[in-house]
């Protein structure tokens, strides 16, 4: 049973929300700037919240509530992925989800939500589920290519596009209707969500390494930076804005073609992350500076800024297979034969483009009767 709600979940008449024990599942960017407070808190006064959960190192976890509810810490596979268990939804009769994503399939909140429907639909279960659905910062656009199965990983969800354009809402009604599943779920509409109207989606930071307002647009793309030895500035004020390394000292890309693209200017920089990779050492590279009339597509850029310092760097690398697993990192970032063979330098790029191309409207395509907001549609920079 699936039902798409247009009114605030606190204001919905469901019996499980008013006289049943509530699981919340959130993290930090669940706060309600029109109530002041928390998702949990607001079922906390009602008297029937049984616990939270929240993803790995959020600092909910720590909430004064902690002290009366049980404030639980979703598990990790040992390949990285989350991981639910029968016990944890014991005391539950029904569960609201509320979580910020990014509309990029690295993301662990779009990771987090294809865990939970995967693991109730296997197990036919019947507890209803609440998606208190959001904005998705990264807007309706579409960018790269479907993850196949023989790359498929923690890092994102089989199918799915680096940059899938719908909400978190929609992507789990896509997923909903894909397996089929029989649980009921229902999705409180993003437009009664204050976030986009009294606060950005990106106010209350997602994630430790997602900055700001430019941020979702360079996330998709600079991303693929952490497959390989070169910084996307992590540990800066600029996280996946800026990309280099100390070994690219002295080296300029602009001669290259594949270097270039309308939707941003790239300058030169020099930068000393305080973080992460490279930590308190000196990096050369660029800063990535969003062009005011122009779309961009940073996946496809990225694919060509990688090429580009592969060409002209003898040092760069892409990070070798970690212990126990069957695929680098890169490859399981990329999900796709043909984007490795360009980055590795065995395709060209018209080839390539053609490729994304075919596939971000194969996902347009695909998505359309899963979308809940019509007027928004999704699109793919031509």
């Amino acid at each position: 049973m699936f039902s798409f709600r247009t009114s605030d979940i606190f204001r919905q008449e469901d019996l499980y929300l008013h006289k049943g024990r509530i699981m919340v599942i959130c993290n930090q960017s669940s706060w309600n700037p029109h109530s002041r407070q928390y998702l949990f808190e607001g079922f906390f006064s009602r008297g029937n919240l049984s616990c939270v959960m929240v993803p790995p190192g959020d600092g909910l976890s720590e909430h004064p509530l902690s002290a009366s509810v049980p404030f639980n810490t979703i598990s990790l596979a040992k390949d990285g992925s989350f991981l639910f268990s029968e016990d944890d939804f014991a005391s539950a009769d029904a569960v609201v989800v509320e979580l910020q994503d990014a509309g990029c399939r690295y993301f662990g909140a779009t990771n987090l939500i294809a865990a939970l429907i995967y693991f109730l639909h296997e197990r036919n279960a019947e507890l209803p589920v609440y998606i208190v659905d959001r904005p998705n910062p990264a807007g309706r656009q579409v960018e790269g290519t479907a993850l196949r199965a023989g790359y498929r990983s923690h890092i994102g969800i089989e199918g799915i596009p680096h940059r899938y354009g719908m909400t978190l809402g929609e992507l789990a009604y896509y997923l909903y209707g894909r397996m089929n599943a029989k649980f009921p779920l229902h999705i409180i509409s993003a437009n009664v969500s204050p976030v986009g109207k009294l606060v950005m989606g990106w106010t209350i930071p997602m994630s430790s390494d997602f900055g700001g307002f430019f941020t979702d647009s360079f996330y998709s793309g600079q991303y693929l930076w952490r497959g390989t030895n070169v910084t996307p500035g992590e540990g800066t004020t600029r996280p996946y804005e800026l990309f280099g390394a100390p070994f690219m000292e002295g080296i300029t890309l602009e001669d290259n073609p594949l270097f270039h693209d309308e939707g941003v200017y790239a300058r030169w920089a020099s930068f000393t992350p305080i973080g992460g990779r490279y930590s308190h050492e000196r990096c050369f590279g660029y800063q990535l500076l969003l062009t005011p009339e122009s779309q961009y597509n940073s996946l496809a850029h990225s694919l060509r800024l990688v090429r580009c310092v592969s060409d002209a760097c003898p040092s760069f690398r892409f990070l070798e297979k970690e212990k126990g697993k069957d695929k680098s990192l890169i490859e399981m970032l990329l999900g796709d034969k043909e984007l490795l063979d360009f980055v590795e330098g065995k395709a060209g790029w018209d080839e390539t483009r053609e490729h994304i191309k075919v596939e971000e409207q194969k996902w347009i395509k695909k998505t359309k009767k899963s979308l809940l907001y019509e007027d928004e549609p999704l699109f793919r920079i031509k």
